[in-house]
């Protein structure tokens, strides 16, 4: 059997297999400091073996459907194991030089100046807002799916998998789990909800531990990407993203989840991304034919 690039399902597939075998090399290179490093290698070489092996394994529509979605359905998993590695990687956390930055910028600290808009209908809106990035994705990519040309689709699927895995990189380079942590002595009080803010915090935090995932905002990322290809491709899901969108972005230091320097460097890695994937998909691809529109 034999498996060549031009043999892999799709663009993010070589994006995928890039990511799972950069982590391999961490995890090797600090092999006494991460925790279960046989295993997290197994994991790691378990996906590169998979996205290899599937084009090899026939064409019925849910093998099809497979080779679609797996760059996207990978995603979450990689971003759980971060909580193993990022801070056994890199134990320095950088959160003083972040909360400089800001203060330096604005002279307040933004997640504590808030706190004269804070009020418990706001903080509910605001935690569900937030959950919402989980979906966005996905919903932005069934829309695409639907169409009878999957071209944009699986530019899309690249263009998340090139923004998600960024931003994991920059975690090991900048470490810092957020003001919800390091501030707590500034606030003049806790957040509080109306009905499920606190389920609903409560179930982010058990589901994503505690990560060093502050600096850049991927939510500011990937939602900034996600409008952007959603105002070329699908104007009714923009139309509902620009609300949506901008309110999940101003709650990333409301529920003071970020710092403002964070959402900035998110902004940043947004725009870096959007104008380097078309010259990365066509140099992995071939498709001289397919680029994005500008903003």
């Amino acid at each position: 059997m034999k498996i060549t690039r031009a043999r892999l399902s799709h663009p993010a597939d070589i994006g995928t297999i890039l990511y799972q075998l950069v982590m391999t090399g961490i995890i090797v290179f600090h092999w006494n400091a991460v925790p279960s490093p046989v295993l997290l290698l197994m994991y790691h070489l378990a996906i590169v073996s998979f996205v290899l092996i599937l084009p090899n394994l026939g064409n019925l529509p849910f093998i099809r459907w497979i080779r679609d979605w797996n760059p996207l359905l990978i995603i979450p998993t990689s971003f759980a194991e971060l909580h193993y590695l990022v801070h056994n990687v890199n134990p320095v956390d950088l959160d003083g030089l972040l909360i400089n930055l800001d203060y330096s910028i604005f002279g307040v600290h933004p997640t504590v100046w808030l706190e004269r808009f804070t009020f418990p209908l706001l903080t509910e809106y605001f935690q569900w807002i937030y959950t919402t990035f989980y979906f966005l994705p996905l919903i932005m990519g069934y829309i695409l799916y639907k169409k009878d040309d999957l071209s944009h689709f699986h530019l899309f699927v690249f263009l998340m998998v090139y923004g998600f895995y960024a931003s994991y990189i920059g975690y090991f380079l900048v470490p810092a789990i957020g003001p919800r942590f390091t501030l707590t002595d500034l606030q003049s009080f806790p957040l509080e909800g109306v009905l499920f803010f606190e389920t609903i915090q409560h179930a982010l935090n058990t589901l994503e531990n505690v990560q060093r995932d502050a600096f850049p905002s991927g939510h500011t990322e990937v939602t900034l990407l996600i409008m952007m290809y959603a105002r070329q491709h699908a104007p009714k899901y923009f139309l509902v993203l620009n609300f949506i969108g901008t309110s999940l972005i101003i709650s990333t230091v409301y529920l003071r989840y970020h710092y403002v320097i964070d959402v900035i460097a998110g902004v940043i890695l947004a725009i870096a991304v959007w104008y380097s994937a078309p010259y990365l998909y066509r140099r992995i691809a071939g498709a001289k034919s397919l680029k994005f529109n500008s903003f």
